[in-house]
């Protein structure tokens, strides 16, 4: 049955490069699985305490309480229940029309508490009354990591630091379009090769700087009007500027949110950003699911494969966002919005390439485009969580978005080049704070990470890069043993 929940999640997700991989069918092991074997491994499983707890009989539960173990057995998509500050809910026919899609399912059977307050908007919660089915027993106590978390995000709420500078989104915008205008300007200007890879560049970057202006929307920094959000955030500058499906990306990043590097009991990945085998692989227990010997091959030179990968993840994404746009299970109106948006893209694109240069010079302009965009993006995406840790053990939502995410040093340079996101950090822990507020919050999140003793990762952009290359370097060493 568990095996359910990760196949639901990765049949609309997908990973970075999840198309050329094999992870449509990996299984997932349910976190009760996985806890029951811990206890059994731990001394702390046989202690009359323990023992105690296990022999609480159904009958000396006040009616209307369920127990921690009772939510567990509900861990999969066809009857899935969560606990959010300690009331329980069915969500398993809701999970099924869930607008942020099966992201979900990867908090079945456990407390989604902080995942779905730093996810929604107040109104979300009255939605919560229709699926309450009863409260917590004797529900552990809030660790003091998590308590200084919810203050932290209280406290920056009240200092109105979630409200976006509107004027500062208007000024992305129009640099934005001052990057395309500049690509075309080259080309219109001159026809020579050199031209084209220089107008391709600027338009890889014009698409890369689009990407982080529609995560911010999809996010929901730039307004409080989520459809607003959606269609000019998600429509425009995602699908039509960016050539990118809104719903692919939301589907697929909602799930990396949720479950950052994280895997099932049997090292599968749940977040679909290290779902990378046979192609990549992330850690040494991901390298020990791979049996097959021809992919452990490839593995043992990925460090090879890496770079020139990164220029091809484009072409990936490209046809995921179609694919996911084709998809039947859609709304009808989101299915034609996606295509004629996404089919605006490539008019414009094409139409731009051949209007202005020769048939030889236009193709070359679009190749090099797709392939500039792909190592533009991904690079970002890379250093900011690969060769971080990698876990499939029960972890509260701090410790798992601070032990599995690593921020690049601020400076004017890297804040623009990365959309913000080189504050990652803090961006996993508060995901809908306007990126040009999260250097603000940046030192009292790296305070909150010293008292608790936790490493707050934050590198050069060259010294991220050389730390990823350098687990890859470690992972292929050990596919050659």
């Amino acid at each position: 049955m568990a095996s359910s929940t990760t196949t639901a999640v990765k049949q609309s997700s997908g990973g970075l490069w999840s198309k050329w991989g094999t992870g449509s069918n990996l299984s997932f092991v349910s976190r009760k699985e996985q806890q029951q074997q811990q206890q059994q491994s731990s001394p702390e499983a046989s202690t009359p305490a323990a023992q105690q707890e296990k022999s609480i009989s159904r009958e000396s539960i006040p009616e209307g309480f369920l127990t921690v173990e009772e939510v567990s057995k509900h861990d999969n998509p066809s009857d899935c229940w969560i606990v959010i500050n300690d009331k329980v809910y069915d969500v398993s026919a809701f999970g099924k029309t869930h607008p942020g899609g099966p992201v979900i399912f990867t908090q079945a059977g456990r407390d989604a508490t902080d995942s779905f307050k730093v996810f929604h908007s107040a109104k979300a919660w009255q939605f919560l009354q229709d699926l309450y089915i009863g409260d917590l027993y004797n529900a552990e106590p809030v660790s003091e990591l998590v308590k200084d978390y919810r203050d932290l995000r209280t406290a920056f709420m009240r200092s109105q630091l979630f409200k976006s500078s509107k004027m500062y989104y208007v000024t992305k915008c129009v640099t934005n379009f001052a990057i395309l205008a500049a690509s075309l300007a080259v080309i219109a200007w001159s026809q020579t090769y050199l031209a084209v890879l220089c107008s391709s560049f600027l338009l890889a970057l014009f698409w890369q700087q689009c990407g982080w202006l529609s995560h911010d929307f999809l996010h929901h920094q730039v307004t409080e009007n989520r459809s607003l959000n959606t269609y000019f955030g998600g429509l425009f500058w995602g699908n039509f500027a960016q050539g990118y499906s809104v719903g692919w990306w939301k589907t697929k990043h909602n799930v990396h949110h949720a479950a950052t590097n994280e895997c099932d009991d049997k090292y599968q990945p749940i977040d679909p950003d290290i779902d990378t085998v046979p192609l990549l692989a992330w850690s040494k227990e991901i390298l020990a699911t791979v049996d097959d010997q021809f992919f452990r091959s490839i593995i043992s030179v990925q460090h090879l494969l890496f770079f020139p990968l990164l220029f091809l993840a484009r072409f990936s994404w490209l046809h995921s966002s179609w694919a996911h746009a084709s998809n039947f299970e859609m709304p009808r109106y989101m299915r034609w919005a996606e295509k004629a948006s996404l089919l605006g893209h490539y008019g414009a694109s094409i139409g731009a390439a051949f209007y202005i240069l020769p048939i030889p010079q236009a193709i070359c302009w679009l190749f090099l485009s797709q392939l500039f965009c792909g190592a533009l993006l991904s690079i970002v995406f890379v250093i900011s969580h690969n060769g971080m840790d990698v876990y499939n053990d029960p972890r509260d939502f701090v410790t798992a978005q601070v032990t599995s995410t690593r921020n690049i040093e601020g400076n004017f340079f890297n804040d623009w080049f990365t959309g913000g996101l080189n504050r990652q950090i803090e961006h996993h822990l508060f995901p809908s704070l306007p990126r040009h507020n999260l250097a603000k919050v940046a030192p009292h999140v790296k305070a909150l990470c010293a008292k608790h003793g936790l490493h707050y990762e934050e590198l050069s952009l060259g010294t991220g890069v050389c730390r990823v290359f350098n687990r890859l370097v470690e992972v292929a060493y050990a596919a050659k043993v």
